[in-house]
């Protein structure tokens, strides 16, 4: 009986260790996201707006920036500023003189390794703040590291900072 019981215990544990391993990778998965939300719609800070101010179209201190706040989030940086998964609001909103700040943040996995956001944001101009709401997929390979990000819905905030 006490051997039965043991082997019980035993299997209970591994199946319980095996089960625990998962939500791990997608807290990590999930923190990734977060981080890399919060720096894209947090901003531009100084030191961004000082990159963005060098002449070119990527001069050597917005590539020293890219590289220092995305490079450990993403598979690809040079991949993801090609294609506007990177900056596009903050040079949007430093362009035209808006600051942005996430009022709130919400991940979903829906599968593996592929997540629904939302973010609100609120974006700031001359004492007039206005918020929206941007939703989109994103994928991230195996190493934790953003892919790509998909189907996004900005809620007409890149229109409205340009207007």
């Amino acid at each position: 009986m006490k051997k039965i019981m043991g082997i019980t215990i035993l299997a209970s544990v591994i199946v319980l260790a095996a089960g625990c391993s998962s939500p791990k990778e997608s807290d990590e998965s999930v923190k990734t996201i977060q981080t890399f939300l919060e720096k894209e719609f947090t901003g531009p800070n100084d030191k961004l707006a000082y990159a963005l101010e060098q002449d070119g179209a990527f001069p050597p201190k917005l590539e020293e920036y890219v590289q220092e706040n995305y490079k450990p989030l993403v598979m690809n940086w040079e991949d993801m500023i090609n294609t506007n998964h990177i900056l596009l609001f903050q040079r949007v909103a430093y362009e035209n003189g808006y600051q942005l700040k996430p009022t709130n943040i919400d991940i979903q996995k829906d599968q593996d390794q592929a997540y629904d956001y939302e973010v609100e944001v609120e974006y700031r101009k001359d004492g007039q703040t206005d918020t929206a709401t941007i939703t989109a997929r994103m994928n991230l390979n195996d190493d934790g590291k953003i892919v790509t990000i998909r189907n996004m819905n900005d809620d007409g905030l890149l229109e409205k900072m340009e207007q």
